[in-house]
């Protein structure tokens, strides 16, 4: 989806300095600050749950749906079914739609999104965006666990507005616990990442660990962004931005079998995905940057 041209350059198109590019980036940090406060996302989230007329309801999500070119074909239930923005937004689909890898040894992709970066683990280190890394203890916040995926790689899925919202487990295994990161709320898109950064590391982030036979342990990170009101687990009650202030942590006494395609969570307005495995055997397929893939896709394989 194309960034929307920022509004000094439609008012002076022609007239470029680097005092005027420092102002523009100085502008643009102070809006995205304005932006990543929990609380303005926190009252996005209550508006999308409100419970609105139908008649508004569904000419919003009308409007939502033409704008952001969403595939009304793939879904599985009409506009007027839903009771709330929300509810519209963590729709489920069609079976059909998702058809899932069958092949013993891979691993599938847990959303639709697009890819934005891709790699080994290197010196602690994972790329944000092109030129730009930030460290893997930051994003799992604890230097314990990013130990363990020291020698593996990662991937990191967009998922756009118009994208299915809800996260599904790439693998056969269990999930043995989960660590919720408190944080800012800066949009994903081109913006944030060109200015903010450690990007992945500052936003809010809820991460699901799974114990997987041929890929060693994942971490599924789901990292939230402006507008999302909150994500939750499909497994536990945890919910985010909820007003917490510390981040905490949960490792199961019995771990939860979960199988390949199962739903983790709901993201409630869109996000990120990074998936990050320990073995380093594991091969991706062939991506390209800002390819597509959809749940269900083979990601990766185990040798």
């Amino acid at each position: 989806m194309p960034e929307p041209t920022p509004l000094i350059d439609r008012l002076a198109p022609s007239f470029r300095s680097p005092s005027l590019d420092a102002v523009k980036d100085a502008a643009t940090v102070s809006v995205l600050d304005a932006l990543s406060a929990p609380q303005f996302s926190q009252w996005v989230g209550r508006l999308a749950q409100a419970k609105l007329p139908k008649p508004l309801l569904a000419a919003a999500i009308r409007r939502f749906i033409s704008v952001f070119n969403v595939d009304t074909s793939e879904m599985d239930a009409p506009i007027e079914s839903y009771d709330s923005f929300d509810a519209f937004f963590t729709r489920t689909l069609k079976s059909a739609v998702h058809p899932v890898d069958p092949e013993p040894g891979v691993a599938v992709s847990p959303v639709d999104a697009r890819v934005m970066s891709w790699g080994s683990v290197s010196d602690g280190l994972i790329e944000q965006v092109k030129g730009k890394d930030y460290r893997l203890d930051e994003l799992l916040d604890s230097a314990t666990d990013a130990r363990r995926y020291a020698n593996g790689g990662f991937i990191t899925l967009y998922l756009s507005p118009r994208d299915y919202h809800r996260i599904h487990c790439p693998v056969d295994g269990a999930i043995v616990g989960y660590r919720y990161v408190p944080g800012r709320l800066y949009p994903v898109n081109g913006l944030g990442l060109k200015h903010v950064d450690r990007l992945f590391a500052v936003n809010e982030r809820l991460i699901s660990f799974i114990e997987t036979k041929d890929f060693g342990e994942m971490a599924v990170v789901k990292v939230g962004a402006t507008n999302v009101g909150m994500i939750t687990a499909s497994y536990h009650p945890i919910r985010t931005n909820a007003g917490q202030r510390t981040a905490y942590d949960e490792r199961f006494k019995r771990k939860i079998p979960i199988s390949r395609a199962a739903e983790l969570g709901q993201f409630h307005l869109g996000s990120t995905v990074v998936l990050v495995w320990s073995s380093p055997d594991a091969r991706l397929v062939e991506v390209k940057r800002d390819q597509m893939f959809r749940m269900g896709q083979r990601l990766l394989t185990a040798r």
